[in-house]
C-alpha cells in the first residue's frame, strides 16, 4: 500500500501557528501549485492546498517561511471521519513529512 502525495509550490500566506489541548504544536502552511494545464481560455489556475506540518518542523517554519517562499511538501493524506445524520463522512488533509524551503 502507499500513501503518499508531494507538492511543490509557493506558500499563499504566513505559516499560522496552533496548539492541540494536549500541547502540540502544528502549523498550517497554504501552498499555491499550479495546475499542469490550461484552462478553456488559456489560463493556467492554481490549486490552494492546505499542509498540516507538526511539533518542530512546525516552529521551526513558522519561525523561518514568509508567503511567496517556494516549498516542497512530501507526506500523508489523513483521512478523518465524523458522523453527522447518521452517515459517516471523512475530511483529508495532507500531513508533511518532510517540507524543504526552496530559497
Amino acid at each position: 500500500m502507499m500513501n503518499v502525495f508531494c507538492i511543490a509550490g509557493k506558500l499563499a500566506g504566513e505559516p499560522v501557528i496552533k496548539e492541540t489541548p494536549g500541547g502540540i504544536r502544528m502549523a498550517l502552511l497554504t501552498v499555491e501549485v499550479e495546475r499542469p494545464f490550461a484552462n478553456s481560455m488559456g489560463i493556467y489556475e492554481k490549486d490552494r492546498i492546505e499542509v498540516e506540518v507538526w511539533r518542530g518542523l512546525a516552529e521551526t517554519l513558522a519561525s523561518t517561511c514568509k508567503q511567496g517562499d517556494w516549498v516542497t511538501a512530501k507526506g500523508r493524506i489523513a483521512a478523518r471521519p465524523y458522523e453527522k445524520d447518521g452517515n459517516t463522512w471523512y475530511n483529508y488533509s495532507f500531513v508533511a513529512e518532510r517540507v524543504d524551503v526552496l530559497k
